[in-house]
């Protein structure tokens, strides 16, 4: 394209000052929010249906999850270490939103979703995520349900069971030694996911996490998110 200058003195500081403004404009665009533990999906994504159960509500499904920001993380109670560590930590991560002077972001739902439905109960798994925070909810459900949750939304997890010490693989076709149907651990995924108020999976926050952290990138994804 050409562009035709007339014999007014004034066209060409006018063409000059357009282009330096239109410059500016570029650079004054949207940018990605400024993040340092999180990973940011390119595009939100939306994860599958579920309908998950809760002591005092009844149920926990993607509806419970929209109209504000939900932290999803996915373990047991039975866990001696990964479970603990991190729910300690987001309870940390909780109080210093709590605490703060109002600069930080909006507090999110956590929710601690047990992949081991057959030995934590609904009463059990409540006191177990109140425990490190009375805001935190306890939810589980059918076992094909939990598996479709976390295949929609990448969260690894399997059965390991052990006898005098050694561990026990099953057969090819899953049967579990006689004996050691109780006897397991459960290796998962440390990752926390985020999902934004519309219910759709918006960041990943991989181990290891630091409340602090935690706090400033919930804040600069939120108000990127606003923008």
């Amino acid at each position: 394209m050409s562009i035709k200058l007339s014999g007014n003195k004034l066209a060409l500081p006018l063409l000059l000052l357009g282009l330096a403004c239109l410059t500016a404009a570029c650079e004054r665009g949207p940018r990605a929010p400024q993040i340092e533990s999180a990973f940011m999906l390119p595009e939100a994504a939306t994860i599958a249906d579920f309908n998950l159960s809760h002591l005092e509500r009844g149920s926990y499904d993607i509806e419970d999850a929209r109209g504000q920001w939900s932290l999803l993380f996915f373990g047991y109670t039975h866990c001696p270490d990964v479970c603990p560590t991190e729910l300690f930590m987001l309870a940390e991560m909780m109080r210093g939103i709590e605490n703060g002077a109002g600069a930080g972001p909006e507090p999110p739902q956590v929710v601690f979703v047990s992949v081991d439905p057959e030995r934590d109960s609904l009463q059990h798994l409540q006191q177990y995520a109140g425990f490190y925070h009375p805001s935190f909810i306890g939810v589980t459900g059918e076992q094909s349900t939990i598996d479709r949750l976390c295949e929609s939304i990448g969260v690894f997890y399997e059965r390991v069971y052990y006898r005098n010490g050694k561990q026990v693989i099953p057969d090819a076709s899953g049967t579990v030694p006689a004996g050691l149907e109780d006897s397991y651990l459960i290796n998962h995924s440390a990752s926390i996911f985020l999902l934004n108020p519309t219910g759709k999976l918006h960041a990943i926050f991989t181990a290891p996490h630091d409340p602090n952290t935690m706090i400033r990138d919930l804040a600069a994804i939120q108000a990127g998110w606003r923008s």
